[in-house]
């Protein structure tokens, strides 16, 4: 796969309804003129108008299904507690069936709101992709990769320049993680009902659980929609940054880019995510070689001790890079927090993590500060 293609190595077979949130996300675009500089606080207000709109939909939701269970066991059916299972099943058979509905339409309105949303959050980033015939590749995977966050699918699992993200991970652990997926949406309520009861136990209380399915309900599609919007910041701020950070890292060394190289890749086996930030971080920095090559062998165990054997100076700016590569993916939290310390402990030097949170918090709040410190950069 060209290196000048990183859409293409990311989402080399896109399904339908990728396809179809990416030709949404761009017929939006379209529709309204770019923005010359980015707008922070816009962005901010997107979010939070998406977090409510994604929790009056699961008030809504979650009342009429709570609700309806409420309804029919305590006033349209007299007699309920008396009833057989059998007796009861054609009652519960249209209940589900009206539930079912309810649910479908709260989906699809949860996936148009999040692609409003994700859209929405491209074009205030200041990202111009007013016509889908001149929209650049590192614009065509910024958009597959918000397309994914909105429509709340898993890490591909395709080889991204011959890394596989999922390399750490086992066979039954992939197939674990895809059955996770595909029960989170369904069995979430079920498991919030279920918890509830069995907090309340017998209390009085547990005869208006149903009526509770409102308000929790909206706080889990609120997450979700914070979640989303939250993935999307990040991958909308990518392109500009890493087109920064490909400047400063040009002056390195060879022996420096392949070891940031090696740490991109082991990033993304790390955290089994090959983040559309660090595939256009990668594509870059591969097409500075001398070589260009299109197929990577991390050996991670190797770079890190060549990287600890490096003079003071070239180890800075390798760690430098690799930090900014970890701001780029996502909060410096779980694996991208734990590849950090495991890579400065082992060059023996302080993890400066308050300093890096805060240069992020920055980043996201519109501050073009320098990608990496001058002096670090020109050594």
């Amino acid at each position: 796969m060209p290196l000048d293609r990183p859409d293409r190595e990311y989402a080399p077979a896109p399904d339908l309804a990728q396809r179809w949130a990416h030709r949404y996300i761009i017929r939006w675009l379209t529709r309204h003129a770019p923005l010359t500089a980015p707008h922070a606080r816009a962005i901010v207000r997107v979010k939070r108008w998406a977090m409510v709109w994604a929790a009056l939909a699961g008030i809504v939701s979650g009342t009429l299904i709570g609700g309806g269970e409420w309804w029919m066991k305590r006033i349209a059916i007299d007699g309920w507690s008396n009833m057989s299972l059998i007796e009861q099943g054609p009652y519960w058979i249209a209940y589900f069936a009206a539930a079912g509905v309810v649910t479908a339409v709260e989906i699809g309105f949860l996936y148009w709101n999040s692609l409003c949303g994700v859209a929405k959050v491209i074009r205030l980033a200041g990202l111009d992709c007013t016509r889908e015939r001149t929209l650049t590749p590192p614009l065509q995977l910024t958009v597959h990769g918000v397309a994914r966050v909105a429509l709340e699918y898993p890490s591909a699992g395709n080889a991204i320049y011959g890394i596989n993200p999922h390399a750490y991970l086992s066979g039954w652990k992939l197939t674990l993680k895809a059955l996770l997926y595909r029960l989170k949406i369904s069995m979430s309520s079920f498991l919030l009902r279920l918890v509830m009861r069995r907090l309340l136990g017998r209390l009085a209380l547990r005869g208006v659980i149903p009526l509770l399915m409102g308000p929790l309900y909206a706080v889990w599609n609120a997450w979700i929609a914070a979640r989303v919007l939250g993935q999307a910041h990040f991958l909308a701020y990518g392109p500009s940054r890493v087109a920064r950070l490909n400047a400063k890292l040009t002056s390195l060394s060879q022996r420096q880019r392949w070891l940031i190289v090696q740490g991109i890749g082991e990033l993304m086996m790390r955290t089994h995510h090959p983040h559309p930030n660090l595939v256009l971080l990668l594509s870059e920095l591969l097409g500075t070689l001398p070589e260009k090559p299109h197929q990577v062998e991390i050996d991670w165990d190797d770079a890190r001790k060549r990287c600890a054997m490096l003079e003071t100076s070239e180890q800075s700016a390798v760690l430098e890079a690799l930090s900014e590569a970890v701001l780029l993916s996502g909060p410096i939290k779980g694996a991208r927090k734990a590849f950090l310390q495991r890579l400065y402990a082992h060059c023996q030097t302080p993890l400066p993590e308050r300093e890096l949170i805060a240069r992020q918090r920055r980043w996201l709040a519109g501050d073009t500060a320098e990608v990496m410190p001058a002096t670090v950069a020109s050594a």
